[in-house]
């Protein structure tokens, strides 16, 4: 691991090259990292964290550091107090070294409107870099940062991470606090996880979600490890029926499950899980502009003009719906969200691409690129199931097909260069179950 002042360097450097970087905190870093130092001169053992520098989204609060939900608009004075994930990272021994770009409140998949410019995808700077966490994804992507925050309310972080070739994590819906978090959507906001480790990642996780020790975990024997009660099952009927540009991850898909003793597979479930997502999808639509709405309106008369055009519109799109109509759609959202965990009954986990199409270059975007990016992430949101992206490869010149891992593609292996990742999926409040599933592979 790099030191702390290399770390800082290259937040002003790269980070600032790559637009992802609204505030540094080095000086916050500095002072946790010597009473790291004074710990271990103590004797104290290491904490999960010690040491490991993280990025923060800019929708999370962070004590005596502006947080700008990455617009001109102005929601308040600064905070006083960090959000509850901010300080549990803190208090697993990590160091919060840097604040990043982002979507307007939180509010696109593309990552396109930001008051202070689009981030640059490392991979690719002609590249999107999908939203809204894009910074923190940039970071994690560039080599800056081993770990990052966002937030997740349709795949703001799974699909960044997947534009970017990183891992991107959304835990499953109330697991992790949102308090100290800018809301865009509280029925489904979720905050979220990158880096391109997963054991880093899982301990991360735990360490926010109180599933786990403050302590670093002891090495444990394969004798002593808990053997599975069943070989799990993966439904892969979303990956069977996705498009051509999917065929890659089916392909790594296959070369894993395949005659494998790690999982059985079954491709029986495409019409049940294509009724659940397209009725969950009718909901979320409703409750998200309703939600996005009531929580702008407060800013809109005396500063609407200071909002980017797209931001603006989508948040005055939800200014006609009634309370009404609001109530009776989360009330329906809450009876499939518990009549869908029975899927679970049969079937461990789901894999599926983690965006629709390849990533699109910037200037390839149109009318429909953002409903392709949230394609296979949107539904799980609404379902509140806990959600990995993984990459995969890249794919070079829209046709060849390259094995990789996300070091290689945060490199950018050619000027065309696009990541590929798979998305794994998870039954609810079973989060460390398929993160050790995903490790497997």
């Amino acid at each position: 691991m790099q030191s702390l002042e290399q770390t800082l360097a290259a937040v002003e450097g790269i980070g600032r090259d790559l637009n992802a970087v609204t505030s540094v905190m080095g000086d916050r870093a500095r002072i946790l990292e010597r009473k790291s130092a004074e710990r271990a001169a103590a004797g104290e053992d290491a904490r999960a964290l010690e040491g490991v520098p993280f990025a923060v989204k800019d929708v999370i609060d962070v004590a005596g550091f502006p947080t700008t939900m990455g617009s001109n608009v102005s929601s308040g004075p600064d905070p006083s107090a960090s959000a509850p994930v901010v300080s549990l990272w803190e208090r697993a021994g990590a160091l919060p070294v840097v604040k990043t770009n982002c979507q307007e409140y939180s509010y696109g998949i593309l990552g396109d409107e930001s008051a202070f410019g689009r981030v640059i995808n490392p991979v690719d700077p002609a590249l999107c870099t999908g939203g809204s966490s894009s910074g923190s994804a940039a970071l994690v992507a560039a080599g800056v940062v081993p770990l990052a925050l966002g937030t997740d309310t349709a795949g703001s972080v799974r699909v960044p991470a997947a534009c970017q070739g990183v891992i991107g994590y959304k835990p499953t819906f109330g697991t992790v606090s949102v308090e100290g978090v800018f809301p865009l959507s509280p029925s489904f906001d979720t905050v979220g996880l990158f880096a391109r480790d997963l054991p880093l990642l899982t301990a991360a996780f735990k360490a926010i979600s109180g599933s786990g020790a403050g302590t670093a975990p002891a090495a444990s024997s394969a004798a002593s490890a808990p053997t599975p009660a069943k070989t799990p099952t993966v439904d892969l009927s979303l990956l069977n029926r996705a498009d051509e540009s999917s065929a890659g991850v089916l392909t790594w898909a296959e070369k894993r499950l395949g005659d494998s003793v790690l999982a059985s597979t079954t491709s029986a479930n495409f019409d049940y899980l294509t009724e659940l997502i397209e009725r969950g999808i009718a909901f979320y639509d409703i409750i998200r502009r309703y939600e996005a709405y009531v929580l702008h309106k407060q800013f809109l008369d005396a500063q609407g003009e200071q909002y980017q055009p797209g931001v603006w519109a989508k948040i005055l799109s939800g200014q006609d719906i009634t309370e009404a109509e609001y109530q009776s759609n989360v009330a329906s959202l809450e009876e499939l969200r518990a009549a869908a965990e029975s899927f679970f009954d049969d079937v461990d986990f789901i894999i599926t691409p983690a965006m629709g199409g390849e990533v699109a270059a910037w200037d390839e975007l149109g009318p429909e690129s953002a409903a392709k990016f949230m394609r296979f992430s949107l539904p799980f949101n609404v379902l509140g199931w806990p959600a990995v992206t993984l990459p995969i490869g890249v794919v070079l010149d829209s046709s060849t097909s390259v094995a990789g891992t996300a070091s290689d593609t945060a490199t950018g292996t050619s000027s065309r260069a696009k990541p590929t990742s798979v998305q794994f999926v998870g039954a609810p409040h079973n989060d460390e179950k398929l993160l050790e599933f995903v490790a497997g592979l």
